[in-house]
């Protein structure tokens, strides 16, 4: 009866392929006797296809390692993959060849093994009906009020939050899965709230920063679970709309956040004469202009910087 073939993990192939690079100078025939005292019924022939690895089996390892690190709900990003794959040519690979894992290697990687960037995905998703009424409402709102704007006295405001995890939710998975799921890491509730806001004619006004303690150097406002509620918002008001230029033509564009339609927030707004365009909800992805073409950039910026802090601590 012929033996039954045993199949093994990644981990083990790494360890065989390091120890007879080690300890067997190369020779996969040496491994044979410390592996079998190991009980691993693995033969010479099979460490040597371990050891002469090709690219392609190579990038079948990789391809192994991602998938287990979706498995346990971690992000797979093109980063990672490029650092993988030279971790692993340089334990596997030939010293006299030369690999580089560029973007364009890596773009081809994951068309060879079907994979692609996908978002998170959020259960609670509007339908396209729902959404293209609402978006045709906002529209028709906007261009009603459009000719008693201002472009300078126009002001788009919304908060974002800065995690100190990961804040990009795509993560290379296989096309088609139905659902991709990440992990949350310990530093999930650790973030800097940042109010940005910019006019129509494309002036940035001063962020305002939220924090739990006292901070110099740029304007804070101090609160004790440092998120943005209507006491907050009413003190930005006053502060990015004073007394001295309240008047016609201003107008305020943001989302549909409790705080912001608050009563004492819309009494504020009425008492400067502040018109109130609220993003309706579902909307923010395509109508929002922060979600469109300006918080990536600024938590792109972040994520580096975080990262770098959360090496430092370790």
């Amino acid at each position: 009866m012929p033996g039954q073939r045993v199949a093994f993990d990644i981990a083990k192939k790494k360890e065989a392929i390091i120890w007879i690079r080690v300890h067997g100078g190369g020779v996969a025939s040496r491994a044979e006797a410390h592996f079998r005292a190991k009980w691993w019924r693995v033969s010479a022939g099979t460490l040597r296809k371990w050891t002469e690895a090709t690219a392609r089996p190579r990038e079948g390892i990789l391809f192994d390692l991602a998938i287990e690190r979706q498995s346990r709900k971690e992000k797979v990003a093109r980063e990672w993959i490029a650092e993988t794959a030279m971790a692993l040519f340089d334990e596997t690979g030939n010293s006299v060849q030369r690999f580089v894992a560029s973007d364009n290697w890596v773009t081809c990687f994951m068309v060879r093994y079907d994979l692609s960037m996908r978002r998170r995905t959020n259960l609670t998703t509007l339908t396209d009906d729902v959404l293209t009424d609402r978006a045709v409402s906002y529209m028709a709102f906007l261009e009603e009020h459009k000719p008693d704007m201002d472009p300078a006295r126009v002001v788009m405001m919304d908060e974002t939050a800065d995690f100190f995890e990961d804040p990009r939710l795509h993560s290379v998975n296989q096309r088609g899965a139905r659902h991709v799921v990440m992990r949350s890491t310990g530093f999930a509730s650790m973030r800097v709230t940042a109010m940005l806001s910019v006019t129509l004619s494309g002036k940035k006004l001063p962020p305002v920063m939220t924090t739990f303690e006292r901070v110099g150097g740029c304007l804070v406002i101090q609160q004790p679970k440092a998120w943005v509620d209507q006491d907050l918002l009413l003190r930005w008001l006053d502060y990015t709309f004073p007394a001295l230029y309240d008047g016609p033509g201003q107008v305020l564009v943001w989302d549909s956040m409790r705080a912001h339609i608050g009563k004492r927030v819309k009494a504020a707004c009425v008492k400067k004469e502040i018109k109130m365009c609220v993003v309706p909800g579902g909307l923010m992805p395509y109508r929002q202009a922060g979600d469109v073409g300006i918080y990536q950039s600024f938590k792109d910026r972040m994520s580096g910087l975080i990262t770098a802090w959360k090496e430092f601590t370790r």
